[in-house]
């Protein structure tokens, strides 16, 4: 009878770090490989419920792509857009990045069972290097790549303004829409359809788009033109109101300048 509350106690505890375990996220599985600039894993998908299309094949061709596709956009102002123009896009993995990652990813994706993601770390050089992390998996005709280090915390604060880069993908036709996203994706989650992007010639890669918009027609007015004379028509509008205020107040104000004595004729 001594032992019975003892064997009670630990499948408690058993039971309480496997619901822990849930919980807490991803659980890594296996590491595939890990050097000093970076490192790609198996984790365990919290939600047991859900079941990836492992284990797929891609090509390394395909998953650089995948990878060189990333941009990200600075997003400024409406003033200091006016002046300095829209922002260019920045891929977000160097050379170097897609080379080390990009093999290592596909085979994660070779080995993945349906309740794994592919996770990787990568060390981005610079002063100071910066080591950021993101997840892979594919589900149906699609890959999920979350890139959380995209998404910054306001330096306001919860509810402050919104810090964020826009997340692009070129070519932007590969990108599915919004509504593919489950519930495991985030703001910096992007969606892409991988068939569709295997069979588009290599130089839909560098189309414009809203990274590097197209050269307008000559002849036809640009954004930034329609911004500024939008921008003047306020102006303009401004001035006049403050105009009229300036007239009507100085016709209310009482008049200051002495009345003069008609002088009698001797």
């Amino acid at each position: 009878m001594s032992h019975h509350p003892r064997l009670a106690l630990v499948l408690l505890t058993g039971i309480t770090l496997a619901l822990s375990a849930c919980a807490t996220g991803p659980e890594l599985d296996l590491t595939l490989h890990e050097t000093d600039h970076g490192a790609v894993s198996l984790e365990r998908i919290s939600d047991r419920s859900f079941q990836a299309a492992h284990p797929i094949t891609l090509s390394a061709d395909t998953m650089a792509r995948v990878l060189r596709g990333v941009v990200v956009q600075e997003n400024r102002g409406f003033f200091r857009t006016l002046v300095t123009g829209k922002p260019e896009g920045v891929r977000v993995f160097k050379d170097e990045d897609v080379e080390y990652l990009a093999p290592l990813l596909v085979e994660g994706l070779t080995r993945a069972a349906p309740d794994q993601q592919v996770g990787f770390r990568v060390v981005q050089t610079g002063a100071p290097a910066e080591s950021t992390k993101g997840s892979l998996y594919a589900y149906g005709r699609s890959l999920y790549l979350t890139l959380p280090w995209l998404i910054p915390v306001s330096r306001y604060g919860a509810g402050g303004p919104a810090l964020s880069p826009t997340i692009l993908f070129i070519p932007e036709s590969a990108k599915r829409p919004d509504s593919y996203r489950d519930a495991r994706s985030t703001d910096a989650t992007l969606v892409i359809d991988y068939d569709l992007l295997a069979s588009m010639p290599a130089a839909s890669d560098m189309q414009p788009t809203a990274a590097q918009p197209p050269t307008p027609v000559k002849g036809e007015p640009t954004q930034r033109d329609t911004d500024l004379d939008e921008l003047r028509k306020e102006m303009a509008g401004i001035k006049k109101k403050l105009a009229e205020q300036e007239t009507e107040r100085t016709r209310s104000a009482p008049s200051s300048s002495p009345k003069t004595t008609p002088r009698s004729t001797p």
